[in-house]
């Protein structure tokens, strides 16, 4: 059953639906608009002639690239990049949501998704957009532009394993921006069988942690800002971003701070490393 605008303003009200920042001009008769995020991720060069192998991690073969209202990004034809809706949304586990592209977009080439139209109940995050320019000239992308609507649906009962739940394998939740593939971990499988789970670990780089991180993050008084974030840190915007974007794990004594400003027991020092003498 698909949620009409009557139901999707309720389950809203009600707290079971989360859109942030949210708008109620963006409810449609059966959906909601989301926008378009401030970074893309775009292939760099090399990665056009390497192939990619789905068992490696494809961070470093990608760059962010900031965008605004006044300064776009040019999607050329034939050109796929990632992009991130700005809107962070969490389902309960008896709704699933449908995101799709718009009409009027596509009617200019612009696809929003290869197969990544599905979110799943249980899930929190920001969606990655997999952008596609099939048009034979290049697309104007701009911050905040209205890139895609989502859709719900009502599951027949609650799911008994909603996304996140613990050995689930759930990869994304709690994702910020737009966030590469991580399809390598569908590989860890192998790897606890030949070397145990601590090596699956040192092979993620702290991945996991990092989406609860992301997760803290938006609930918190940045409001989801890494910038905010950093700051109060101490730390470089960049050191930010390479553990929220792209799966880096913090060094020990960052992990203090880490800790001594949210409380995620993950990131919890040895006492030593509590006890500056």
């Amino acid at each position: 059953m698909v949620l009409s605008d009557r139901t999707i303003k309720e389950e809203i009200e009600k707290g079971r639906i989360v859109i942030r920042p949210f708008d109620p001009s963006c409810i449609q008769p059966a959906s909601v608009d989301v926008h378009l995020h401030h970074q893309v991720r775009v292939f760099e060069g090399r990665s056009y002639t390497l192939p990619i192998d789905p068992r490696k991690a494809v961070d470093d073969r990608t760059q962010l690239r900031e965008i605004s209202e006044d300064r776009p990004f040019e999607l050329q034809p034939e050109e796929f990049v990632l992009g991130s809706t700005l809107e962070y949304i969490a389902l309960p586990p008896d709704i699933v949501g449908r995101l799709e592209g718009k009409s009027s977009l596509g009617r200019m080439g612009l696809l929003l998704h290869s197969t990544a139209g599905y979110v799943d109940p249980g899930w929190k995050g920001q969606l990655t957009l997999e952008l596609s320019n099939v048009s034979k000239v290049g697309i104007l992308l701009f911050y905040r532009m209205p890139i895609g609507q989502i859709s719900f649906l009502k599951l027949t009962t609650a799911a008994d394993r909603p996304y996140g739940t613990e050995g689930l394998g759930s990869k994304y939740l709690g994702q910020m921006g737009p966030t590469p593939s991580r399809y390598c971990h569908e590989f860890d499988r192998d790897l606890v069988a030949t070397k145990g789970t601590a090596a699956v670990r040192r092979k993620r780089g702290g991945a996991a942690d990092n989406a609860t991180l992301r997760e803290w993050l938006e609930q918190s008084r940045f409001g989801g800002s890494v910038r905010l974030f950093a700051e109060a840190l101490g730390v470089s915007l960049k050191t930010a971003e390479d553990w929220f974007y792209r799966g880096a794990r913090p060094e020990p004594g960052n992990r203090a701070r880490i800790f001594d400003l949210t409380q995620l027991p993950q990131y919890e020092p040895p006492p030593l490393l509590l006890r500056d003498s």
